[in-house]
């Protein structure tokens, strides 16, 4: 089934890319649909506080995500992104194995669940350093036969105010499905 897809607000300045499911460096997650990432224009400045800023969006076939397997799906998620980064920069693996953890958090208008938390990985785009995120995942339900799952990504503390913009992205971003 194809998946209509809707767009992801952020700023024209923020690098866009989109990746239909499934996606080629992890094909075992098992959604439908597209995933929609923008990265912010400080995203590759990896050593500054706000490095690896960006916004993913999985506009996807309708579906309700608990937490657990959001954990699973952005574990294996990033072991794939960063091993094909890895190999890209020829670096050499550094063995380590990404782990995501959640707590729940109050959910912001416009949507039914939420969670805050951080991953733990490596940066296959760098130098394969360790790489601490936190995050911000939202979902809800779009017309019926679509779900969003919007996960906001930062090194930076989420008191910091690169998280007033990302939140922006998330406030602005909507159900609506653009015409493919």
């Amino acid at each position: 089934m194809s998946v209509a897809a809707a767009e992801l607000a952020a700023p024209d300045d923020w690098r866009k890319e989109s990746f239909t499911f499934p996606l080629v460096f992890a094909p075992s997650i098992p959604y439908e649909g597209t995933e929609h990432v923008r990265f912010s224009p400080d995203w590759s400045h990896f050593a500054q506080p706000d490095g690896f800023t960006y916004a993913l969006l999985w506009d996807i076939k309708r579906r309700t995500l608990d937490p657990a397997e959001i954990e699973r799906a952005l574990d294996v998620y990033f072991d794939g992104l960063m091993e094909a980064a890895t190999r890209a920069k020829k670096l050499e693996d550094p063995g380590t194995v990404s782990s995501v953890s959640l707590h729940p958090m109050a959910a912001p208008e416009g949507w039914t669940m939420a969670s805050g938390g951080r991953l733990f990985t490596w940066n296959g785009f760098s130098k394969g350093e360790a790489l601490e995120l936190k995050m911000e995942i939202t979902q809800r339900d779009c017309n019926g036969d679509r779900s969003q799952v919007l996960i906001l990504f930062s090194k930076a503390p989420r008191d910091q105010p690169v998280w007033k913009e990302l939140r922006a992205i998330r406030a602005n971003t909507s159900c609506e499905a653009k015409p493919s």
